[in-house]
């Protein structure tokens, strides 16, 4: 009880930090649409080359820009000294870690939110009955993301150059969920028939195996990166 009251608690701090800055939430949203932007302006004469290429700009949107606030993760704590004082309380380090992914993720939902509703407007989406079944895609992937993120922002965050060398480890670890989600795009995009649950779903028990996957192994590395 008293790890979930701490857990509970971390993440409250982290996102009142969050929304005291706001930057890091707004530098991501600014550069996901701008990329999301040029994009559409480019295909903009093309109905075909817009069904096409949006949903893939759409999640490399998503990745490119959660590495804006990755690289940010442990700003706070360092620049402050916090982390050291939460790395010596009678606190277990991967309640630290879970808060740290669990504040990450909502975060970026906010961002990723921004960004459907650029798609939206800007690439003429209209498969509303179908907005259920990509938000559950967008939050299943964001949590790997942020899951495998948090470990590898927390390695990077003390060398030179951590922000390119984040998104140098994290790309390829991410490349399964990256399948997973170019599949569910083939779902949700498209004009396919909503009655094919199997292909539906498939998705989605992939994205949540492979949470399952990166939470637990993150959950057992992060205290040693840390400590490290």
């Amino acid at each position: 009880m008293r790890q979930i009251r701490a857990l509970i608690s971390l993440v409250r701090w982290d996102c009142i930090l969050e929304l005291r800055r706001l930057d890091a939430v707004l530098n991501m949203s600014l550069f996901a649409v701008f990329m999301l932007w040029l994009a559409s302006f480019a295909v903009s004469s093309d109905k075909e080359a817009q069904a096409r290429i949006g949903p893939l700009i759409f999640w490399i949107a998503i990745l490119f820009a959660g590495t804006v606030g990755l690289s940010r993760a442990f700003l706070v704590e360092q620049a402050g000294g916090v982390l050291t004082g939460v790395l010596t309380a009678p606190v277990d380090h991967g309640v630290f870690y879970l808060a740290k992914v669990a504040a990450t993720w909502l975060y970026m939902m906010v961002m990723e939110l921004f960004l459907l509703g650029a798609y939206v407007v800007l690439f003429n989406f209209t498969h509303w009955e179908r907005v259920p079944f990509l938000l559950g895609t967008m939050a299943g992937f964001t949590l790997g993301y942020a899951a495998v993120g948090i470990v590898i922002a927390g390695m990077t965050a003390v060398i030179r150059g951590g922000e390119v060398v984040l998104r140098v480890l994290l790309f390829p670890v991410l490349v399964p969920m990256v399948i997973a989600i170019l599949e569910a795009s083939e779902s949700v995009f498209p004009g396919i028939s909503l009655t094919e649950t199997q292909r539906l779903s498939r998705p989605l028990v992939i994205l949540i195996a492979l949470d399952t996957i990166y939470l637990t192994v993150g959950y057992v590395l992060f205290p040693k990166v840390v400590e490290e």
